[in-house]
């Protein structure tokens, strides 16, 4: 038994009632808050689902305000975050009333070194990039030194292969991985406000297919992907680089969250420590959170949270007037502004609502400042006795609960 589709318009109306009223046939039993969601118009759907039965609403909260000071994002932000985790708006919010009413986060996005005049510096920095590895299969392990001369010679016009292929996507770099007669290739693209991962998919096959070509006496195959574009890679670019930090007053933190700096830097002092005996190999609270409610209000790739968090760092500090310095690092943010889900409509609403329907950098200083306010606001909690009562009241959805308790009231004014 087959999905029913029809290849040359499988997203007309007809034919998704056909495959609806299929499902329901074989199942005995309706669907109707699936198949009844709102109707998004198929060249918005082309490129993001495939066998399209319906929409699965995601309720999205919004947060804020979030005060923001970088080279891309700067000004107060209220922000869409998609989850069905009881209190998670509430406490980000909260975080970000105490991140703003602290006089703001700072986030800091640095450039890539890449200018051939910068050649004999040795300053690099690589971190607003996307690595695609591809193999390459030699017919000998002995060809490996005639294929890396081969490679040298030829890697301008592999560069310019690729390049072809995209309107957004820039290779930069060619660094060969030699196992056996297995030739890795990591190619390292530059992708404007896309996330990326197709172009440089696309690329990667024409230089292959170019090196298939041209260097037929030293290799048999390729390999395209290598199933590493979803997985952490250490020191790998892949993404945005970015920061964002805040100093926060002990008094504040006392007003707001009922807790201390101490206290703060002690729980995750005993985050790290403990966890770390156990495994855990991600220095940070919950960073996942943050990335995950984010990316799927903004219509960005999900899956790209378990890149993101996996090496996503947090730092609580008391300076010597005895206030917190709080600050998070996300080396690999994979986040875009074009293509895949940032075409939808409620998707592009949201990251209009952040003005960052055509900024992939804002987005990626936003995204830290997010995970920062998320940051605090579970130590603060923790570390005050007050996690699990807001929490148990708002994640079971009790009606009684002071509100006010978990997200302080803030007045918006125009």
């Amino acid at each position: 038994m087959k999905i029913p589709r029809d290849p040359q318009n499988d997203f007309s109306p007809q034919q998704v009632a056909y495959r609806q009223d299929w499902l329901s046939k074989m199942h005995g039993r309706d669907y109707p808050y699936l198949f009844g969601s709102v109707p998004t118009e198929p060249d918005q759907l082309l490129g993001t689902i495939e066998n399209y039965l319906g929409l699965v609403g995601v309720p999205v909260g919004i947060a804020g305000p979030l005060l923001v000071h970088g080279k891309y994002a700067k000004g107060d932000y209220f922000v869409p975050l998609a989850t069905t985790e009881g209190a998670l708006v509430a406490s980000f919010s909260r975080g970000m009333q105490l991140l703003t009413e602290a006089g703001g986060v700072t986030t800091f996005l640095p450039d890539n070194q890449w200018s051939p005049d910068e050649a004999d510096s040795p300053y690099r920095f690589r971190g607003d990039a996307l690595t695609k590895i591809s193999a390459i299969c030699l017919r000998s392990p002995a060809d490996a030194a005639s294929f890396d001369s081969w490679l040298r010679a030829h890697a301008v016009r592999l560069s310019e292969t690729a390049n072809a292929t995209s309107r957004f996507a820039r290779l930069k770099e060619v660094t060969p991985i030699f196992q056996g007669d297995i030739v890795g290739l990591a190619f390292r693209y530059e992708t404007d406000n896309a996330m990326g991962l197709n172009m440089a998919t696309k690329g990667n096959e024409a230089a292959c297919h170019y090196i298939m070509e041209h260097a037929g006496d030293l290799v048999t195959g390729y390999f395209n992907t290598l199933g590493g574009d979803k997985r952490f890679v250490p020191d790998e670019a892949k993404g945005r680089y970015v920061t964002a930090s805040a100093t926060i007053s002990a008094a504040l933190i006392e007003r707001r969250v009922r807790s201390t700096p101490d206290k703060m830097r002690r729980f995750l002092l005993a985050c790290n420590l403990v966890l770390s005996q156990r495994g855990a190999t991600a220095p940070n609270i919950h960073i996942a959170n943050a990335l995950a409610a984010l990316f799927i209000a903004c219509g960005q790739d999900p899956a790209f949270t378990t890149v993101a968090f996996r090496n996503a760092s947090t730092c609580f500090e008391v300076n010597g007037a005895g206030d917190l310095v709080a600050s998070v690092t996300l080396p690999n943010v994979l986040v875009g502004t074009v293509g895949g889900g940032t075409k939808l409509p409620a998707q592009r609403e949201c990251l209009a609502m952040l003005d960052c329907l055509d900024d992939a950098r804002k987005l990626a200083e936003i995204a830290a400042a997010v995970a920062l306010a998320g940051e605090v606001s579970v130590a603060g909690a923790v570390s005050a006795g007050e996690f699990t009562r807001a929490h148990t009241e708002l994640g079971r959805g009790r009606q009684h609960v002071r509100h006010s308790d978990v997200v302080p009231s803030v007045e918006v004014t125009s």
